[in-house]
């Protein structure tokens, strides 16, 4: 069944973009056919990192009209999987993209996974503060009981996820079956120099005269790391 994933969060600076990378990255390793979607017109982080490779790549303004009709298009198009990075404020997409779809300002995306046979996919990246909780309490309730959930906990910072973990948030995604998974901390330099030259990402890094040997190192462990990750959540055979 084809898999359409949003990369979500909510707020700016969670680490979505980030997950999308790696994700994207561990597909393309593995040969699993996906097509990326860069929602984030003001910083295209996952487009600037893919552009140059083999995947298909769009860079798509998703909190516009015009952007959400090409968005339909291409998951309605797309031969395999599609992979969606949410801008900031990305309830906003999802609000439009789970009325009735009559109107010109979005669509039904239950109807579209639906009409396609496709599994929509919601990777929900969230740190150690409060305000990606509620963003995610809030998602929960509004988006349609199909929707298949995995937490991506981003450990930036060496501290627990108390917040998290006595929050009644949790228990409702345990009652969904929800996988939870974390991302590990990839060290700040090598992720400077990924952010800031276009066509990198963690599998062309491992080959570029940008990085030591020490620096390729850590990218081939961020991405072990992540293939474990998504084993773990089932994403992967």
């Amino acid at each position: 069944m084809k898999r359409i994933f949003f990369i979500h969060g909510d707020k700016g600076g969670v680490g979505k973009t980030e997950v999308a990378k790696r994700m994207a990255a561990v597909m393309l390793q593995n040969g699993l056919p996906v097509t990326l979607v860069d929602g984030d017109n003001k910083n295209p982080g996952l487009h600037a990192a893919f552009k140059d490779g083999e995947l298909d790549v769009h860079c798509i303004n998703v909190m516009t009209p015009a952007g959400r009709d090409a968005l339909f298009d291409v998951i309605a198009q797309s031969p395999g999987d599609v992979l969606i990075d949410l801008p900031a404020r990305g309830s906003d997409v999802t609000a439009r993209l789970n009325q009735d779809g009559a109107s010109e300002d979005g669509f039904n995306l239950p109807l579209l996974m639906a009409e396609i046979d496709a599994e929509l996919i919601i990777v929900f990246v969230i740190d150690q503060t409060r305000s990606p909780l509620v963003a995610l309490k809030d998602e929960l309730a509004a988006l349609p009981d199909a929707t298949r959930w995995i937490i991506v906990r981003n450990w930036r910072e060496d501290r627990d996820f108390t917040l998290f973990d006595t929050t009644k948030v949790k228990a409702d995604l345990e009652a969904r079956g929800a996988a939870v998974i974390d991302m590990v901390r990839l060290d700040p330099r090598v992720n400077d120099i990924l952010e800031n030259a276009d066509g990198l990402n963690l599998i062309t890094a491992q080959t570029s005269d940008t990085l030591s040997m020490l620096q390729k190192m850590r990218v081939k462990a961020a991405l072990r790391s992540w293939f474990e990750q998504m084993q773990i959540a089932g994403l992967l055979e």
